[in-house]
C-alpha cells in the first residue's frame, strides 16, 4: 500500500517537475558566480543498446525522440523514464544559446556528476572526455562557443558496471536490487549549468589555517595558463561576517600564482566563545 501511494504521488509530482527547473539553486554556494545558467530540466534522450551511436551520427543530433528531466538518472521515476535494466549506452541532446553579454569572457560548462564516462559534444564536434561517475567536472567551450547563437550540446554517457572495471559502489551488479545493493545510478545525475568567467578568473582557493599566529592562508589558483612571474594579478579580499572587519578596498599583490594571500583571524573559537 505504501509502495502505491508513493508511486502515485510521483506521478502527480512529476508534472509539476517538468514546469520548473529542479534543483534551480546555484549546486555550488561556497564558490557561486553572478552570470549562470541552470541547464537542468527536460532534456531529448535515446538509449543505444548495441552502442552504435558514433556510427548513426548521434554526436550532430539535433535533438533524440525521448524525454527525460535532468538532473534525475534514467532509473529514477523523477527522470520520466523509470528504465531499471543495464544501461551501457546512453545520450543526451539539448540547445544552449550563449548570451551575447557573455562575449569576450570564458564559458565553462559544469557537471555535478555523470556516470560513468562522458564525452562532451558541441555541434558535433568532440570536445572532451571525463571518466568517473562521483566527480564534478568542467568543460572550458570557450573556443567553440558562439554567443546569441543556438548551438547542439551532446551527451554521450558510457558504463560497464557487470564487468567490474569501474567503481560500484553499492549499485547492483545484478538487474534488480539484492541485500544492500540498490538500483543503479546511470548518465547524469547532478545539476548541469553554463557560466561565464573572467580569462583569468580564479579557479580554486585552498584555506589552510595558521592557529599559532591567527592566519588563514588561502594561495589561489587562476585559470590562466602558465605561472609567468611577471604577470601581476592583484586581488581584492573582501572579509565579513565572523571574522569580524570590513575590508572592502584593500588590495592583496598577487604576482604569481605561488604566493598567498593571508588575513588574520582577529578572534579564535573556544568552547565558551564559538565564534565561527
Amino acid at each position: 500500500m505504501k509502495r502505491t501511494l508513493l508511486f502515485l504521488f510521483l506521478v502527480l509530482l512529476a508534472p509539476a517537475l517538468r514546469a520548473q527547473t529542479p534543483r534551480p539553486e546555484y549546486p555550488r554556494p561556497q564558490f557561486e558566480r553572478s552570470e549562470w545558467i541552470n541547464l537542468n530540466g527536460p532534456w531529448s534522450y535515446t538509449l543505444d543498446p548495441a552502442g552504435t551511436g558514433l556510427e548513426r551520427g548521434f554526436p550532430q543530433s539535433q535533438g533524440f525522440d525521448s524525454t527525460i528531466l535532468v538532473p534525475f538518472a534514467p532509473e529514477s521515476r523523477l527522470s520520466g523514464v523509470a528504465h531499471t535494466d543495464f544501461i551501457e549506452h546512453l545520450w543526451y541532446q539539448r540547445p544552449i544559446t550563449i548570451p551575447k553579454a557573455w562575449s569576450g569572457k570564458k564559458i565553462l560548462l559544469n557537471f555535478g556528476a555523470v556516470y560513468y564516462r562522458a564525452d562532451i559534444y558541441l555541434d558535433g564536434e568532440f570536445i572532451t572526455r571525463h571518466i568517473g561517475g562521483s566527480s564534478s567536472f568542467s568543460v572550458d567551450l570557450t573556443p567553440w562557443a558562439k554567443p546569441d547563437t543556438t548551438q547542439s550540446l551532446v551527451v554521450y554517457v558510457r558504463s560497464d558496471l557487470r564487468h567490474r572495471l569501474q567503481p560500484a559502489g553499492k549499485q547492483s551488479t545484478r538487474y534488480a536490487s539484492h541485500v544492500c545493493n540498490y538500483t543503479r545510478t546511470t548518465g547524469i545525475w547532478q545539476t548541469v549549468w553554463l557560466e561565464a568567467v573572467h580569462p583569468q578568473a580564479l579557479r580554486s582557493a585552498q584555506l589552510t589555517t595558521d592557529i599559532d599566529n591567527a592566519r588563514i592562508h588561502y594561495p589561489p589558483r587562476l585559470l590562466r595558463h602558465g605561472r609567468d612571474p611577471s604577470a601581476g594579478h592583484p586581488l581584492r579580499q573582501r572579509e565579513t561576517g565572523s571574522l569580524g572587519r570590513e575590508c572592502d578596498g584593500h588590495r592583496c599583490a598577487v604576482d604569481s600564482v605561488g604566493q598567498e594571500p593571508e588575513t588574520l583571524v582577529p578572534r579564535l573559537p573556544a568552547p565558551l566563545r564559538p565564534a565561527l
